[in-house]
């Protein structure tokens, strides 16, 4: 894996960028005047960061993510998004009343969104995708292939389509995150 240099990365016009950022160069990066990237952050292979996108400190995003952050996306600390995860702050209407595309004038289409917030120490599980407006709360968790289109209650483990709390999460790894901020 091949991560841009700290002078590359002072090369992006980021709106902010920490220090000990790893940044894959195969990661594409749309609108980075819109993105903040705090400390201690890794960004692997493949990954897609598309419009308002605010990272915090200790995070790690793995390979082949999509954040699609038209209408926001927040990410606090200690956070991690497992491979191949979507997080879509937009849609578009499927309703067949709009056209669907990029490409297609906004007059004819109708997106729409809110922002998604992933509280600290929260966690999202391989595969899975989350929707326009989630809150996943402070501690969250959703398992591989989640679908999530609800907000995730603070400290939980929650899985499947849709996504449902299945038990209550530990909070013991709060100790480790004293020792190191």
């Amino acid at each position: 894996m091949s991560f841009y240099s700290k002078a590359e990365l002072k090369e992006i016009p980021f709106k902010k960028i920490g220090e000990d950022v790893l940044i894959s160069k195969k990661c594409s990066i749309y609108s980075p005047e819109t993105i903040e990237i705090g400390n201690k952050v890794r960004i692997d292979d493949f990954c897609i960061l598309s419009g308002k996108i605010k990272i915090g400190n200790y995070v790690h995003i793995s390979a082949y993510n999509a954040l699609y952050g038209r209408f926001g996306i927040e990410i606090g600390n200690f956070c991690g998004i497992s491979p191949r995860c979507t997080l879509l702050s937009g849609s578009d209407d499927f309703s067949g009343n709009f056209m669907i595309s990029p490409m297609v004038p906004n007059e004819f289409t109708n997106v729409r969104g809110e922002g998604i917030c992933l509280k600290d120490f929260s966690q999202v599980g391989t595969n899975s995708v989350i929707m326009p407006g989630v809150v996943i709360e402070k501690g969250a968790v959703c398992g591989a292939f989640s679908f999530v289109n609800k907000n995730l209650e603070e400290w939980s483990i929650n899985v499947g389509i849709p996504c449902k709390k299945i038990k209550n999460r530990s909070k013991n790894l709060l100790k480790y995150a004293k020792k190191i901020q």
